[in-house]
């Protein structure tokens, strides 16, 4: 029992865990995919920043060149100028500055200062110089851009030499500064926390599925268990069955080759009776193998009802008599479109069932798009008639057939639907055909 007690877990452990990792998986790739993206993306940012002969700030361009933009994102700039009187820098600048001091110049890295987060890069800018606004009045310049149309509105700009770039006229008042160094820098503070929200929603979406999963798993094992441990049973129960025929048939042929038996008609009943035994449950085990297999195929035809039954019931003329049984019938008529074999089949199981276990004996009545096979059997638990249908199933006396299991493949095989039904007497087989 240990032993099957440890599938459930295993497949529970398995299923949960295969969609706890592939959703991990998934996290994963897409972490390190937007965050490569955004790497990416500020690294061009930063490095166009300082890359042009002469950089601009706080610029309005329109015309051909309004959407030259490589980047996602547009840095903020902090330059540090010789003259240090002239340096003013707000407490975020000051604090970017100081992580700045002494780190790689011309790399974009990425850092978090004072709880946000930055992706900095810091240029030395010796030999270049600043042009500032003294008053409130705009600097306005034409520059010479590939069309006429292009026309730059400038609040400070940056020149390598310190004069004006070729073709630049400047109205306003100006002055210039030299500048020491300049710090681009781009704030993903945003990003991150979208990012990490995100992460935190994928980890719990993988804690459910992955409980749900194990759930599954768990029953889905626990179904295995209990299917194991109903076909053990039933090659047991198989196994004795066909056990005692062989027996009782090799003691007859011992008696016989003896001539200690002399009676061959009783005899010869007798062993045709084993081996009637025999060759029937043969029978149903190589049917449910190919009803697994799904090698079973309809050949349907219009059956008319009424004289199908009474087929059915010929058979089986000699156990009612034996056993001293009443059939009672109520057929209206009614025709179907079925495999008159495989119907056969089905409604023999399950007349064969109500027969077996009857007291004084059964009711067959169809119409109505319905066939019920009724029995004044013993009174049935709820257990056993949930199960009865069930392969493999081991009822109250022990027995294990396979009988109602292969009618009602056969009639889902149809599209039919079979139940078992409680009644006064006992109980009744009901099946209804699709409207």
């Amino acid at each position: 029992m240990r032993k099957h007690l440890k599938i459930r877990y295993r497949i529970a452990l398995l299923t949960g865990g295969t969609v706890l990792v592939m959703i991990l998986i998934i996290m994963t790739v897409f972490y390190y995919s937007i965050t490569h993206r955004m790497a990416e993306q500020a690294d061009i940012a930063l490095k166009n920043a300082g890359s042009d002969p002469f950089v601009y700030t706080d610029v309005q361009i329109t015309g051909n060149d309004a959407d030259t933009g490589y980047s996602l994102y547009s840095p903020e700039l902090i330059y540090i100028l010789d003259e240090e009187d002239e340096n003013h820098f707000t407490p975020k600048e000051e604090a970017v500055i100081r992580w700045c001091s002494g780190k790689q110049k011309d790399e974009t890295i990425k850092t978090e200062i004072d709880g946000s987060i930055y992706y900095i890069r810091s240029t030395d800018t010796a030999g270049q110089f600043i042009y500032f606004n003294e008053s409130d009045t705009e600097i306005s310049a034409e520059v010479p851009f590939p069309s006429e149309d292009d026309k730059v509105q400038i609040y400070s700009y940056i020149t390598v030499d310190g004069s004006d770039p070729a073709g630049m006229q400047i109205d306003g008042d100006a002055r210039m500064c030299s500048v020491r160094e300049m710090i681009a820098y781009v704030d993903v503070t945003g990003e991150m926390d979208m990012i990490n929200h995100m992460i935190i929603i994928f980890i719990l979406t993988a804690a459910v599925i992955g409980t749900f999963g194990t759930a599954a798993g768990f029953i889905l094992g626990k179904k295995l268990e209990q299917n194991q441990i109903a076909q053990k049973q039933f090659f047991e129960n198989t196994s004795h069955e066909l056990k005692t025929p062989l027996t009782a048939l090799r003691g007859y042929a011992d008696g016989i080759s003896q001539g200690v038996i002399t009676d061959y008609k009783k005899t010869g009943r007798v062993i045709a009776g084993q081996t009637e035994k025999m060759s029937r449950l043969i029978e149903e085990i190589l049917c449910m193998s190919k009803l697994e297999s799904g090698s079973v195929k309809l050949e349907k035809e219009p059956v008319e009802m009424q004289e199908f039954i009474q087929d059915c019931l010929m058979p089986f003329e000699g156990t009612v008599i034996n056993k001293g049984l009443n059939v009672t019938l109520d057929l209206e008529p009614m025709t179907v479109s079925a495999d008159p074999d495989k119907l056969e089949h089905a409604l023999s199981n399950l007349i064969t069932n109500s027969l077996k276990y009857a007291k004084k004996g059964i009711h067959i009545s169809c119409g109505k798009g319905e066939i019920r096979i009724g029995n004044d059997c013993e009174v049935l638990t709820d257990d056993v008639i949930k199960h009865m249908f069930e392969r493999f199933y081991t009822g109250p006396d022990g027995n294990t057939g396979l009988g109602l299991s292969i009618a009602r493949d056969y009639i889902h095989l149809h599209g039919w639907n079979i139940t078992a039904e409680r009644t006064e007497n006992g109980i009744c087989f009901v099946i209804r055909m699709a409207k």
